[in-house]
């Protein structure tokens, strides 16, 4: 419950405590009224902007929006978007065209995601938490079928977005703390007998290239 003052006022005795409005048809009653059913109309509006951005709301978010309060919020896809568009500016001089891109791939993910799972287009940093970043990486695994190196690459990017909103002051809290990916398991690799024939064989420039060869040709033989 959050409080404030309609800083309206009207005799004790014409109150409706039941109906919440001024009783009878006098210019005062109406004009009230009237008012009441503006503010009404108000908060129920910043109500459901909120709800649709961020898909949780307290009552005293809706008093301060209704007030004119600016939320002091930081939302997540706003952050990512913003920072893919300050990284697309430095393409071509201190960044490359296929990172840019591969940001922007992590933050549609992330959007069709929250959409998917919570019904809105945004949430706020301080919403976010380990069953979030959970979900996530299953909706990529399962729903999607991504391999263990793209989920990899895709959470890697939200976790930077965390990392700096921290760094900014934004949040002070991990939602990554516990969470653990699922690391690509490295397949081993055999060289052939052309290959081991090859690196025998390659005439080498330094004398030190011919030790280290006869060590690496010795661990491969015994």
């Amino acid at each position: 419950v959050a409080q404030f003052s309609a800083k309206l006022t009207v005799p004790l005795s014409l109150w409706d405590t039941r109906a919440n409005r001024v009783s009878g048809k006098s210019k005062q009653a109406v004009e009230t009224n009237r008012e009441l059913d503006r503010i009404s109309v108000s908060i129920n509006s910043h109500y459901r902007q909120i709800v649709g951005l961020n898909g949780l709301v307290t009552a005293t978010e809706v008093k301060n929006a209704f007030q004119g309060i600016a939320s002091t919020q930081e939302t997540l896809v706003k952050y990512f978007a913003h920072h893919n568009e300050e990284f697309s500016k430095r393409v071509g001089i201190n960044r490359e065209a296929s990172t840019a891109e591969q940001y922007n791939i992590s933050l549609n993910h992330l959007i069709r995601f929250i959409g998917k799972k919570y019904k809105v287009s945004d949430i706020p940093f301080s919403k976010l938490d380990l069953s979030f970043i959970e979900a996530f990486d299953f909706y990529l695994k399962i729903e999607l079928k991504r391999m263990p190196n793209t989920i990899l690459c895709i959470v890697r990017h939200v976790r930077k977005m965390i990392k700096l909103a921290i760094g900014e002051g934004i949040i002070t809290r991990d939602p990554f703390e516990g969470y653990t990916p699922e690391r690509p398991k490295a397949k081993q690799k055999y060289l052939t007998r052309e290959e081991l024939d090859r690196i025998m064989t390659t005439q080498l420039d330094h004398p030190a290239r011919y030790l280290t060869r006869d060590m690496f040709l010795f661990s491969v033989f015994t």
